[in-house]
């Protein structure tokens, strides 16, 4: 069992603080993110790694997430322009929302990318190293975070965040098709069943659009509403989301690199992604070059691993489309935290949770066939008896809140700690 030295916290802490202040928030594609992997390979990567890579691709940065909800968002806006409409024109409201829709789910939920064209092109890249076993290499694992950092989420700012102007938002969205289609069909049918009050142009005003207006007064600005919370301008500093996990990663490759630490069999991989907040990108670009490395290796992703009170091991998530994530990366997960917890009595308790919203990078190994999963750490809040209260969430995620001065440094011991018994429980199988 391993007892996790406060140094090696200590070193995860550093690098945290250092990224942020030598290069501040780092948006994917941007110099900031480009020269913060720089140094991390060079500065961090290459003191403890038998060999190190940079290696750059190209993505659309703007597109995910807030690309797409804009996009949605104008085009449920201009919807309001046809609702008044005669000529049966209030059939393109309901068409511009159902697209908007479509957008919505394909580029969130299934990471189409099929409006990308509408997007410009830039330059990300991911540094990684590796730390060779002191025997033959049978296996591999692989340890990443992401070194990007995403644009503030409006609503990620708020402690209690107002569930009903948001789902009134979406309402809105679909009001809009209904009575689109019924004012359409009132135009088509013979009579004039929309109440037809007053005409100017291509514009008809009926009985219908008072049933629609007057709500919508009410339900639009809900839309606005909602549209905000998913986004923002500044770009957060990301220490938590998710340098930690970069920190986690090298502090962990940094251990078993020393000779009396050495792995036997297992090969370690260390990653700082770019893009992550983009969609996974640098993943998606790493399992795309690499998969003679993965064919034969565990890809345990960390994420928020600086700032929570409780971990959770992610069994699915809405971008491994119905898929679980490896249950011999679970289950060893599972392992290295009971291994850890029974040095460390105090350590942060760790359950299982399925994500309805958000993912990682864990995702872009699973669908393209490799074993993986991440673990994630949550803000548990509980009242005066202990009982739980609220949603467990990452307590800084897309917040300017979440910087360098917010790290918990039991969180990153436990991160630390449950990594180094993950690789050592995968070296013991592999030894035998």
């Amino acid at each position: 069992m391993t007892k996790v030295d406060d140094k090696l916290v200590e070193y995860a802490a550093d690098y945290i603080k250092q990224i942020i202040v030598k290069f501040g928030p780092r948006y994917g594609c941007s110099k900031a993110e480009r020269d913060a992997n720089l140094w991390t390979k060079e500065e961090i990567f290459a003191k403890f790694c038998d060999e190190t890579h940079f290696e750059e691709f190209q993505t659309e940065v703007e597109l995910y997430p807030q690309g797409l909800v804009k996009v949605c968002g104008v085009l449920a806006t201009v919807a309001l322009v046809f609702m008044p409409m005669g000529f049966g024109l209030a059939v393109i409201a309901a068409a511009l929302v159902i697209l908007g829709l479509v957008v919505f789910y394909t580029e969130l939920f299934l990471m189409k990318r099929w409006i990308a064209f509408m997007f410009k092109k830039g330059t990300s890249s991911n540094a990684w190293g590796v730390v060779k076993p002191s025997g033959e290499v049978k296996f591999r694992v692989v340890l990443e975070g992401h070194v990007d950092s995403a644009k503030q989420m409006r609503m990620a700012e708020k402690e209690n965040l107002t569930f009903t102007p948001l789902i009134l938002g979406f309402v809105y969205l679909f009001f809009t098709i209904i009575m689109g289609v019924i004012k359409f069909l009132g135009f088509v049918l013979p009579g004039d069943f929309i109440g037809t009050l007053a005409a100017w142009g291509p514009f008809q005003w009926s009985v219908l659009d008072w049933f629609y207006f007057v709500p919508i007064a009410f339900l639009f600005p809900c839309f606005v509403y909602l549209v905000r919370g998913f986004t923002g301008d500044k770009i957060v500093p990301g220490a938590s989301d998710n340098l930690s996990g970069v920190a986690v990663s090298a502090a962990v490759g940094k251990y078993f690199s020393e000779p009396a630490h050495r792995l036997k069999h297992v090969e370690l991989i260390i990653g700082s992604m770019g893009s992550e907040e983009s969609g996974d990108r640098g993943a998606r670009d790493f399992v795309a070059r690499h998969g003679d490395l993965l064919e034969n290796a565990y890809a345990y992703c960390i994420e928020e691993a600086s700032t929570g009170t409780a971990f959770n091991i992610i069994d699915k998530d809405f971008h491994t489309f119905g898929k679980y994530y490896s249950p011999e990366v679970r289950d060893r997960i599972d392992k290295a935290a009971e291994r850890h917890a029974r040095d460390n009595p105090d350590a942060y308790k760790v359950s299982h949770r399925t994500l309805p919203f958000g993912s990682s990078d864990a995702c872009m190994y699973l669908n393209a066939g490799y074993k993986s999963s991440f673990i994630i750490s949550l803000e548990e809040k509980v009242d005066s008896g202990g009982k739980k209260k609220g949603i467990a969430k990452p307590a800084t995620w897309h917040s300017m809140k979440d910087n360098w001065d917010r790290t918990n440094k039991q969180t990153l011991r436990d991160s630390i700690g449950m990594a180094i018994e993950f690789c050592k429980i995968v070296d013991e199988e592999q030894s035998k």
